[in-house]
C-alpha cells in the first residue's frame, strides 16, 4: 500500500502504530528506509532529518528525537505515528480515530494539520465517532450501519441528529 501511496494511521497507536523501546526518530523513519539508507548502510544524519522535519510540522513535543516513544504522552505518540506515514509522501491517508484520548492541545493541532493536508492535495480519510469531529472536518460523510454504508452525506447543513438517524437505521 505504501507504493501505492495510501497509509493508514490505526487507533490503537501504541500497539499497532509505534515500536515502544525505539527512539522517535526510528519509529518516524522506520517505512521510509529505502531514503534514509545507501546500499543498504543507515545514514544516521538522514534517518534524524527526516525524523525532525515532520515532527517540527506537527510540533511534537519532545526533549530529544532519541527520547523513547513510550514516553510521550498519548498525543505526541499519535503525531509521531501521523509523520511516520506523511514521510512516505502518501497520497491518501486514512486516520482511524485520529484524535481518540489526546489532549484538546493535540486534537486541535492534529485538526489543524489534517486541513493542511487536504488544502496541500491529499486525500484524507477520517474514521471516527466524535460526532463533531465529524462535522467539522469533514466535506463527506459516510455512515456506516452493520459493516454496510447506510448513507452518503455532503457536509452542507448536515447535523449530528440527522447522522444518528441514519446510524441507527431510522428513517428521517
Amino acid at each position: 500500500s505504501i507504493e501505492a501511496g495510501i497509509v493508514y494511521v490505526p487507533e490503537e497507536r501504541g500497539k499497532q502504530g509505534v515500536v515502544i523501546g525505539m527512539p522517535i526518530f526510528q519509529n518516524v523513519s522506520l517505512p521510509s528506509l529505502m531514503r534514509t539508507s545507501k546500499s543498504g548502510v543507515l545514514r544516521l544524519a538522514e534517518e534524524f532529518a527526516l525524523a525532525r522535519s515532520y515532527t517540527e510540522r506537527l510540533d511534537l513535543r519532545a526533549s530529544s528525537l532519541s527520547q523513547d516513544v513510550g514516553t510521550l504522552s498519548g498525543g505526541n505518540q499519535q503525531k509521531v505515528v501521523i509523520a511516520k506515514w506523511l514521510a512516505t509522501t502518501p497520497k491518501v491517508i486514512i486516520l482511524d480515530e485520529p484524535t481518540k484520548g489526546i489532549d484538546i492541545g493535540s486534537k486541535a493541532a492534529v485538526h489543524g494539520f489534517m486541513a493542511e493536508l487536504v488544502a496541500q492535495g491529499l486525500s484524507v480519510i477520517m474514521v471516527s465517532s466524535e460526532l463533531p469531529e465529524i462535522l467539522g472536518m469533514s466535506d463527506r460523510v459516510v455512515v456506516m450501519r452493520e459493516g454496510r454504508i447506510a448513507a452518503v452525506h455532503d457536509n452542507k447543513g448536515l447535523d449530528a441528529e440527522t447522522l444518528v438517524r441514519t446510524a441507527a437505521g431510522i428513517a428521517a
